[in-house]
């Protein structure tokens, strides 16, 4: 019975380690942005330590408007936790790496090149960036390059052929397939890699534009490696810009939801009371109520998502629990009670945390202090 015991947990620690693992493929289909300014992100956190993140879609920029005074930006990558949808740090590195696009500053630089007569306008701009406001200096693999300026495979043009052009990076249309390879090299850093049309990013060195010397080109990045969330979005003034990333798909190995600061909403363990005392050996309930505070309404959340102190809720109800402890806020909360017999706190826990998920699929949590009683050995 012993050996049978311990070849069954070999299997399972052998399969179990294998599917935890394994590796996680996202479809999430198109987006379409909009407007002056419009972003944001996929709920799931995906933890590059594990292994690489391989980010592909087909970027449609026929919506930007290049008239006089207009101009837009789009975004596509991962961040870190707690920062923002759209150049998530400005001019500093530290909160992941996506694709930012640009076009030609000159008015009417989309409108097709007479016939005959191919103009030089190269009219979108493709490049990763780690910091808002960064351009191509920032690509330092597979070394830095002498002169960014000098580059392949980042300005591309919608129609024609100039003389100072390679057929390859010319008549998109404006319809770019990107793939964004993504490896960590340690919990904080990694490195990025961007494939545009089938064809690696790099650069000039020896003047001989027939040639490329530094490719696959890219960048080393800084950020929380464990836990990134893939976000979009989209920037522009002057005129109503539009863009759309379509088919996009993300293949990588999900991981666990951060602590993170920003995540955090309050939660009252027993409502009313102060110390929160629980006694483990009781057979009754512990309530426990996720506040609606600020912009975050307690009824987002979806109580059968949450668990507390390692337990799930028996039954939960919204109300103002302000109301019954004399500080009525006119908002309702949402009070969970939960067996105490199912916590998994013990006679030296002084704090108790709670998680749970919105119905949109947005991970929170919060903490409050516990009292354990009776304090005897």
């Amino acid at each position: 019975m012993r050996k049978l015991l311990f070849y069954v947990t070999i299997i399972f620690l052998i399969f179990g380690t294998t599917s935890a693992l394994a590796q996680t493929t996202k479809n999430y289909g198109n987006i379409s942005l909009s407007g002056g300014f419009q972003a944001g992100h996929f709920p799931e956190w995906w933890d590059l330590t594990v292994g690489d993140i391989v980010i592909s879609f087909t970027y449609d920029a026929n919506g930007l408007v290049d008239d006089a005074g207009a101009h837009a930006w789009a975004e596509l990558g991962v961040r870190s936790p707690c920062y923002g949808d759209f150049n998530p740090t400005w001019m500093v590195e530290g909160a992941g790496v996506w694709l930012a696009t640009d076009y030609d500053w000159t008015a009417n630089t989309f409108d097709p090149d007479p016939v005959g007569a191919p103009k030089l306008d190269l009219d979108d701009k493709l490049i990763l960036q780690k910091a808002g406001g960064h351009g191509e200096g920032d690509y330092n693999l597979p070394s830095i390059p002498p002169a960014p300026g000098n580059n392949h495979r980042v300005w591309w043009d919608r129609d024609g052929v100039d003389p100072w052009q390679n057929p390859a990076t010319a008549n998109t249309a404006g319809i770019y397939q990107v793939i964004i390879t993504l490896h960590a090299t340690s919990d904080t850093a990694g490195t990025a890699y961007m494939n545009i049309r089938g064809l690696d990013q790099g650069f000039e060195t020896d003047g001989n534009w027939n040639t490329i010397e530094l490719t696959p080109a890219g960048m080393t990045f800084t950020g929380d490696m464990k836990h990134l969330q893939v976000f979009y979005g989209l920037y522009g003034y002057g005129a109503t810009h539009s863009v759309a990333f379509n088919d996009i798909t993300v293949q990588g190995y999900l991981g666990e939801p951060p602590m993170a600061p920003c995540l955090q909403r309050p939660i009252d363990i027993k409502p009313c009371s102060y110390p929160n005392s629980i006694n483990l050996k009781s057979k009754g309930v512990v309530p426990v109520a996720l506040l609606t505070s600020g912009s975050f309404y307690a009824g987002s959340v979806d109580p059968t998502t949450v668990e507390f102190a390692g337990a799930l809720p028996l039954r939960w109800t919204m109300e103002d629990v302000g109301s019954e402890c004399g500080s009525n806020n006119g908002s309702e909360d949402l009070l969970l009670f939960f067996d105490t017999q199912e916590l998994n706190l013990d006679k030296s826990s002084t704090e108790a945390f709670l998680t749970g998920f919105t119905y949109g699929g947005e991970f929170i949590w919060g903490k409050d202090t516990v009292n354990i009683v009776p304090k005897g050995k």
